[in-house]
């Protein structure tokens, strides 16, 4: 009891700091075994159990942030690993090494000191956003270490154990158990929450004034910048056919939907890995010179009429385009080091792969993902060694010239090779469904706009950014047959500062489904303002988010359901650690704070 006590008074100090320099570290140990602690999924072995205040599911960095935060503020924490899950990282540590953010000042806290860590520990010199993968999965272990957190592999979660309102313990599939207080899932796919009954939403939902760019999209295609006009048709002239006269389309292409622009369907972002790739022969990994399973080359005829659309423009390979601009997207993480991700007609996007796997069983999972894989294989395959006249000789070369590298993503799932990014881009899967929606309008409002709810915890920096749902076959206005990469925009979005606020109630089941869960990824968003919260600098800050309302809850004299948390004193203990909460200015602060005290006087 003393040190639960202790753990009370050390929370209630930090209640009141608002102007503290930052949070001292002050966990206590949580009494369990040394063997709870696995570097790696092979080193479980039979069942194992953990005890703690905060459960947290999901080894992603919001994951990793939410229970570190929640251990540095007294609460005993347990990270468990998500389903497939064999580092901690997500996705940070599976190749996405050129940071999605706008203004990287927008974040702080953990986040802000993870990717300033990072870039320092290995990337481009003066490079705030970028830095060699190789780095991220031991600084995630070993912020891990320093704050004592255990951490138990699993392959997913099987069942839910609750009570009334709240969850008392999970079940994953490898057979850890895990009882907690408070719990916090921190998975991409949002599998506990699902499994435990927890009300969620998946796919676009319809147009609306709040969210002008939801549902299917039709050849619609919005891009706007500061230097770009408005842009509101992408038909490709490809003929999708293989031949008109029977009406049968080439691989990849479906038809148009029979449903208004705006309708709502259960469309997803398209997925695809984020690999870490060299063109340097000292640190290249060749991809192998065999087709991977399942290949046709027909099934990139797409990609050859596009490089046929292009000599037909008078377009030449080497002079006019390039493997590494305008077929994917190279960007240097460190010297001789590349993020590779989606660009152009037919690139690493999976367009339409993907519909099933948020609410795919495991094994249905599994499948879904190695067709990812394979359809990228069989990409780089049909470039570098296929036999179509359509590919330029020039690109030919070049991509045989690039290769995975040497020494990157060495620690594997069984199921995959060294050198393969360990983590598919899931940019969007279940979302938590609460009654808020919180809307495209709330991240895109003019500076100015008082958000919708006060209780901001985090900032997004970054476009309203949507990937291809579908690849359709459509006619234009004169009548010809092309190509749409159907449901992407990239929209401004967080006004003069590019910073749009998110409150705490973005985590948070309704009350009446469960009293004791946070979730700082599959959040309570629709589909257009979902597009610019998935960026991991932002869940890494609702991370933080999530764990440090979880501290105030188990540490409260009064056992609280989450929705009673005091987010006031959760927005000192934020700032306190550096956090950034623009959104609710110092005045506005001062005022929350004078009420605040007015009303614990009047008890």
């Amino acid at each position: 009891m003393g040190a639960v006590m202790d753990r009370r008074a050390f929370l209630a100090t930090m209640a009141g700091a608002a102007g503290a320099a930052g949070l001292v570290s002050c966990h206590q140990a949580s009494g369990k075994p040394a063997a709870l602690i696995h570097p790696r999924r092979t080193a479980l072995a039979g069942k194992a159990w953990a005890d703690a205040d905060v459960v947290v599911y999901g080894a992603t960095p919001a994951g990793v942030i939410a229970a570190v935060s929640a251990a540095n503020l007294g609460a005993s924490a347990v990270l468990i690993g998500g389903w497939r899950e064999i580092q901690p990282g997500g996705m940070l540590a599976g190749g996405l090494s050129w940071t999605d953010i706008r203004d990287i000042d927008a974040v702080g806290g953990y986040a802000r000191t993870t990717m300033a860590t990072l870039a320092a520990a290995g990337g481009m010199p003066g490079n705030r956003y970028a830095f060699d993968p190789a780095v991220a999965a031991p600084y995630f272990r070993d912020l891990l270490d320093a704050t004592g957190v255990p951490v138990l592999w699993s392959d997913g979660v099987e069942t839910v154990d609750r009570t009334d309102r709240a969850i008392r313990e999970i079940i994953t599939r490898s057979g850890v158990r895990a009882h907690g207080r408070i719990f916090i899932d921190a998975s991409y796919e949002g599998d506990l929450m699902a499994r435990a009954g927890i009300s969620t939403r998946v796919g676009r939902e319809a147009a609306d004034r709040a969210n002008p760019y939801n549902g299917y999209r039709g050849s619609r295609y919005e891009l706007l910048t500061r230097t770009d006009p408005p842009q509101k048709d992408n038909i490709l002239p490809i003929d999708p056919f293989f031949d008109q006269p029977s009406g049968r389309l080439i691989a990849g292409v479906d038809p148009a939907p029979n449903r208004p622009v705006g309708a709502a369907d259960d469309g997803v972002q398209a997925y695809c890995f984020r690999l870490t790739m060299t063109d340097r022969p000292e640190l290249r990994l060749d991809l192998p010179a065999t087709a991977p399973d399942g290949y046709r080359e027909a099934d990139y005829e797409l990609l050859f009429r596009d490089f046929d659309r292009r000599r037909r423009a008078g377009q030449v390979y080497g002079r006019d385009w390039h493997f590494a601009r305008d077929l994917v997207k190279a960007d240097e993480v460190a010297p001789g080091i590349y993020d590779i991700n989606n660009r152009g007609t037919m690139s690493l996007d999976a367009v339409g792969l993907n519909r099933a796997y948020p609410a795919a069983d495991y094994d249905a999972r599994e499948r879904i993902w190695k067709a990812h894989e394979n359809y990228i294989r069989g990409w780089f395959h049909a470039i570098a060694h296929g036999r179509d006249p359509r590919i330029p000789a020039g690109l030919q070369r070049d991509v045989r010239n690039w290769g995975l590298v040497r020494g990157r993503h060495t620690d594997c799932h069984p199921a995959d090779t060294p050198g393969w990014s360990p983590q598919l881009y899931v940019r969007e899967a279940r979302r938590l469904d609460n009654g808020l929606a919180w809307a495209g309008r709330d991240v895109s409002d003019i500076d100015g706009v008082p958000p919708r709810l006060p209780s901001i915890v985090a900032m997004a920096s970054y476009w309203q950014d949507s990937h291809a749902a579908s690849r359709i076959a459509v006619r234009d206005e004169r009548g010809q047959w092309g190509i749409v990469n159907e449901g992407h925009f990239m929209l401004p979005a967080g006004g003069k500062y590019q910073r749009s606020p998110l409150p705490f109630e973005l985590m948070v089941p309704h009350r009446d489904q469960c009293t004791n869960l946070m979730v700082p990824f599959c959040v309570a968003a629709t589909h257009q303002a979902f597009s610019t919260i998935r960026m991991e600098p932002t869940s890494m800050a609702l991370g933080e988010a999530a764990g440090t309302a979880a501290a105030l809850a188990v540490i409260d004299r009064d056992r609280v359901d989450i929705q009673d948390v005091d987010t006031y004193r959760l927005q000192q203990m934020i700032v306190a650690n550096g956090g950034v909460i623009q959104g609710v200015t110092n005045w506005e602060l001062l005022q929350r704070k004078l009420k605040h005290r007015l009303d614990r006087l009047r008890g």
